[in-house]
């Protein structure tokens, strides 16, 4: 396998989802906007065709509504697809695990609310419901009302939609850009620095321990449109100051490095590698 606005009020109440975060050879992206995507299938186009789709979305809901009763979800959350999340595991690259059938979706708490499936962590699905049919969950298109896919609990926690195998990620967090999905699955930990015998701690909720003046860290997930060769992670005093590094993890031993650009379209760097080693860490829990 090779590996989210302007949604009117009128329904972006309904909304969650799950958005990638900001691209770092794109500067100035806003990397919210693709949350626009989430709400049917017409995100673009001119204001009249935008205007229609938002009125056809609403009747849908209502209609949607009236068919089903609002019941409690109780496989909430944030749900990744299986494979990628092995292949994390098993130590592939963040940039080469990502394609676009890599996805999450974050179920809400409760039923006639509405969700999106997010690809390769960087483009918007149409706009789904979720509502209990007798005795099982299914997803239904917002924009048509039809029927996508039964989800059903596995016995050993994963989630299975349609053909697809799904495995919990936690409650997104939704000061993240990619919701914590990469903090719990790759990077929270203890970490041994050999350069100062100290420890360094990554958490979950993006903070870093221990490692000189930077205590925020961000994952980056979302690598479309974007010619790097090598992984990013932003590292900074704060989490609204952050500036890019490359990445390379080698078993349980992470590695921080410089970037250096190899080709500039003006201000932006749109080809990259590896620079200088700055920093070592080897994970003891």
């Amino acid at each position: 396998m090779r590996p989210l606005l302007c949604f009117a009020i009128l329904i972006a109440a309904y909304f969650v989802g799950c958005h990638s975060p900001s691209n770092p050879g794109k500067k100035g992206r806003d990397s919210t906007q693709l949350t626009a995507n989430s709400a049917g299938q017409h995100p673009e186009g001119k204001s009249a065709s935008i205007d229609s789709s938002i009125y056809n979305d609403s009747m849908m809901l209502s209609r949607l509504k009236a068919r089903f009763a609002d019941l409690p979800i109780p496989f909430q959350g944030l749900w990744v697809n299986e494979d990628y999340i092995d292949e994390i595991r098993q130590g592939k690259s963040v940039r080469e695990s990502l394609d676009t059938e890599t996805r999450c979706i974050v179920i809400p708490p409760r039923t006639l609310q509405v969700t999106s499936f997010i690809f390769g962590f960087h483009e918007g699905g149409e706009g789904l419901v979720l509502a209990k049919n007798g005795d099982a969950f299914y997803t239904y298109a917002l924009y048509n009302g039809q029927l996508v896919d039964r989800l059903e609990s596995m016995p050993d926690g994963k989630l299975q939609i349609g053909r697809n195998l799904y495995i919990r990620a936690g409650e997104e967090d939704s000061t993240s850009p990619d919701w914590g999905i990469l903090e719990r699955l790759l990077f929270a930990g203890q970490y041994l620095r050999p350069d100062t015998w100290g420890t360094v701690v990554f958490q979950t909720n993006g903070k870093i321990e221990g490692l000189d003046t930077l205590g925020w860290y961000q994952p980056v997930v979302d690598y479309a449109d974007f010619a790097t060769r090598v992984d990013h992670i932003r590292l900074g005093i704060s989490k609204h100051h952050l500036n890019d590094y490359g990445l390379r993890f080698a078993r349980d031993t992470m590695m921080i490095y410089s970037i250096d650009c190899l080709q500039h379209a003006g201000e932006d760097c749109v080809l990259d590698t590896l620079g200088k080693r700055l920093y070592t860490f080897v994970k003891v829990k």
